[in-house]
């Protein structure tokens, strides 16, 4: 639509209703009580000035820019790459006061197995506002107009930490998963891991950080290291290493997943009553793109079959498993990939390797016998379905397996 002049709804074309149900794409919005129009766009529609704005946007409302800014790529790049080049399509909204963007954030559609079934999970991500409307009111007015928008999910799944964002989502009907979602850090090099700790930087929201508040006083590196220390000595005794019989799997590194993932999936797929679908497509948009960052893939095979993968990123700052999946009953293989991950990353020189696992999961006991220490839980679950809801009862079973890793998100 050209111009910046917004472009009012026509509510007489829904009479009875007072207000459209479904505004289409690219029309102008105005938001009530507020100077500002909202639109959404295909994502893949979005232009070059309209990146440079957002990433400007992003750099203001995230206290100088989302931890991605990191990557070794330029930030438009890894913008570009993320929603634009989605394999299943994402939608962009912006937030405008006059030829402003103020507000930013895109919806997407991710594949899921639920049960057995192909189901459409939505999933937001770099929702923002410029901090002159943090706190005003405004984010729930534009979250109320995105409900009006046409959804063709099945549920919504939401990573909260945020505490203004928790409370709203229960007032909204938004639920916790019952099997929370356990942060965990292996530390490999404890004297660097607890320099690196002390100097990292939060790229919460300026309003987050406002309400977190409470700034501790930091303990000196030596006296971090000490508690790490004892930390992990107390782990080994609770969790030794764990020991397995006959390998008769090998180990690769591969630059591409190949025809054989699906077939694996399929099959590696079936303890799980919610699993990301990982598709030969969608895993290489996911893992081999050098904009999505350096990550290195593991195939486990024996002969020709695969019966495990892991994928994780590892430099001299940090160490990441993004994901990990095995054949059923195949625990040796996902052991023995972790304790692979773990050397690649000690070779990086990484201080840490962090991993997210749901604490009811086959794996997470793996994790706890390899050293990882749970940690804050600085991400809650919440789940919204929006089709059959005995369809998702699991939900509330806290030893529901679910399959949910770091590379399922944009956390990394």
């Amino acid at each position: 639509m050209a111009g910046n002049t917004p472009t009012t709804v026509d509510f007489r074309r829904y009479p009875g209703l007072g207000e459209p149900s479904s505004p289409a794409l690219g029309e102008r919005v105005p938001l009530e009580g507020f100077d500002v129009t909202m639109r959404m766009i295909r994502a893949e529609d979005l232009s070059d000035r309209e990146i440079a704005a957002t990433l400007d946007l992003l750099r203001e409302a995230f206290n100088g820019g989302p931890g991605w800014f990191a990557l070794p790529v330029s930030e438009a790049d890894h913008l570009r790459w993320k929603v634009c080049e989605f394999p299943y399509g994402a939608r962009a909204y912006f937030v405008e006061h006059g030829a402003r963007i103020v507000g930013f954030g895109v919806r997407m559609d991710r594949r899921w197995i639920v049960r057995g079934d192909r189901r459409l999970g939505r999933d937001g991500v770099e929702a923002a506002l410029h901090p002159e409307f943090q706190g005003s009111g405004l984010y729930g007015k534009r979250r109320d107009l995105l409900d009006r928008y046409e959804d063709r999910s099945d549920f919504s799944l939401s990573f909260g930490s945020h505490p203004a964002t928790l409370h709203a989502r229960i007032a909204r009907g938004t639920r916790p998963v019952a099997n929370p979602l356990d942060n965990l850090v292996r530390p490999l090099d404890l004297g660097k891991y607890a320099r690196s700790s002390r100097a990292a930087r939060s790229s919460g929201s300026r309003t987050r950080i406002a309400l977190e508040g409470r700034r501790r006083v930091p303990k000196p590196a030596f006296a971090r290291q000490l508690a790490w220390r004892a930390r992990l000595l107390r782990q080994r005794w609770r969790y030794p290493p764990l020991e397995h019989g006959h390998r008769d799997w090998t180990v690769r590194t591969v630059s591409q997943f190949d025809a054989r993932i699906e077939p694996f999936f399929e099959r590696a797929a079936r303890p799980f009553a919610l699993i990301q679908e990982r598709t030969q497509r969608w895993l290489n948009w996911r893992y081999t793109d050098r904009r999505a960052g350096p990550f290195t893939i593991r195939l486990a095979e024996v002969g020709d079959e695969i019966v495990g993968y892991a994928v994780f990123r590892a430099t001299a700052r940090s160490a990441e498993l993004a994901d990990l999946l095995v054949l059923p009953d195949r625990e040796d293989v996902a052991h023995g990939l972790i304790q692979d991950a773990l050397e690649r990353a000690r070779m990086a020189g990484s201080p840490a390797m962090r991993s997210w696992m749901m604490e009811h999961h086959p794996y997470h006991r793996l994790l706890l016998h390899s050293g990882f220490l749970p940690v804050r839980r600085i991400v809650i679950l919440g789940f919204k379905e929006r089709s059959n809801p005995r369809d998702f009862g699991f939900i509330d079973d806290p030893h529901a397996r679910i399959h949910l890793m770091l590379g399922d998100t944009d956390h990394i």
